[in-house]
């Protein structure tokens, strides 16, 4: 993004906002007549919700269909982001309480605020993230991480084999079976899924530097051709985790608004048949 591209990107956000919270605040005020004139606010406001719910799945149909003339997807997003906003208000204008009585109205306000918490926690992803992957060196496909990883890990096979000092080949190779083998051939932990951090790589980087001391020429240049492995491979183990981050996430915000919309339907028609 260039810099005349900023100011603009930030004026279309704050006039989507702007209009967004205007639409918001005239929802709430037919709300506020119907209300006193003793009409039927829920009414209103849960087809409105409902209509907001079936725009928001919209956004899946749109990633669906790449090459239909509907827009980009990055229009769509937008759209999603704005109309998740102003669904969220209807849904507050909706309800007595946040979570509301009876088994399956609670169910229902449970699994909208699930959907909404995920939706809120991917404007901050999809803000974030891109940012974090896009500085770590090396950019990979999601399938190809796993080939890339197994390519490292031979790579690291082939440089301790490659030691003709009998004291460095010792050294080396004893570190290598203990620490480094098990680093190279595994895939990351679930720990470090979640929560990914670079202690892996100051620690077996620390090791190896300690080992110097016992090295010559041909042993230090093998263990710096293993040190530049080792930051490879926690560089790819990063990307790993924040993909998958963002791929748990989607499939997780989909299967979720599926379910919701389900339940919503499910909710609508037994309201019908009480007041029919």
């Amino acid at each position: 993004m260039n810099r005349s591209q900023g100011p603009r990107l930030r004026t279309r956000r704050l006039v989507a906002l702007s209009v967004t919270l205007v639409v918001i605040a005239i929802f709430w005020g037919i709300t506020r007549w119907e209300t006193s004139r003793l009409g039927m606010p829920a009414f209103f406001t849960g087809f409105t919700l409902l209509a907001g719910l079936f725009l928001l799945m919209l956004l899946g149909v749109r990633r669906r269909l790449p090459f239909w003339p509907l827009g980009s997807v990055s229009t769509w997003t937008q759209i999603h982001l704005y109309v998740g906003i102003f669904t969220t208000a209807i849904y507050v204008l909706h309800v007595p309480a946040l979570i509301a009585g009876g088994v399956l109205e609670g169910c229902l306000s449970i699994i909208f605020l699930m959907v909404t918490a995920s939706g809120f926690y991917g404007i901050y992803a999809s803000r974030t993230l891109p940012k974090k992957l896009t500085a770590v060196e090396g950019q990979h496909r999601f399938d190809r991480i796993d080939w890339v990883r197994n390519q490292i890990a031979a790579a690291a096979d082939k440089a301790c084999r490659q030691i003709s000092e009998t004291s460095a080949k010792q050294v080396l190779e004893t570190f290598y079976q203990q620490a480094l083998s098990p680093f190279f051939v595994s895939r990351p932990t679930l720990a470090y899924v979640i929560a990914p951090n670079g202690n892996r790589r100051r620690r077996l980087l620390g090791d190896l530097k300690e080992l110097d001391r016992y090295l010559e020429e041909d042993g230090r240049r093998v263990a710096g051709q293993l040190a530049a492995l080792v930051r490879r491979r926690d560089d790819l183990d990063y990307q790993f985790a924040l993909q998958l981050r963002l791929r748990c996430w989607v499939v997780f915000h989909s299967l979720l608004s599926l379910v919701l919309l389900a339940v919503s339907l499910i909710h609508m028609v037994i309201v019908l048949r009480l007041v029919g």
